[in-house]
């Protein structure tokens, strides 16, 4: 259970860099390069704190420690923490309800536009 928005999103951030973990050692398994690091963008800056600092204040010392290996992912170059403002956050489309405008922008951007792929 979290008892912020800020711990909420750092959790979730910890899940995101846990799957990203996971998916670049399946690729590298397959002999796949993965180009590093990958940018993850956070809309809360709260949780971008809590996970580039290692200093905890009264409000972030009771957040789990299993969720703190985001930290070492950063700081070894894995991963990459990007503040996007809401709403410019394409996930929102997921997460929130959102006006016709926004849901408009954002699912445009899902639209799978084969003009646009590159071919090699």
């Amino acid at each position: 259970m979290t008892l912020s928005t800020s711990e909420a999103e750092f959790v979730a951030l910890s899940e995101v860099v846990k799957e990203l973990k996971f998916i670049i050692q399946v690729l590298e398994t397959m002999k796949i390069e993965v180009k590093l690091p990958i940018t993850v963008h956070v809309d809360n800056v709260g949780a971008i704190f809590m996970a580039t600092n290692h200093t905890s204040s009264d409000r972030t010392k009771h957040v789990d420690v299993r969720y703190h290996f985001v930290r070492e992912f950063i700081e070894d170059g894995v991963v990459k923490i990007k503040f996007v403002r809401s709403k410019e956050n394409d996930a929102d489309l997921f997460t929130k309800n959102v006006n016709r405008e926004l849901y408009n922008k954002h699912s445009q951007k899902l639209v799978w536009n084969k003009s646009a792929v590159v071919h090699s």
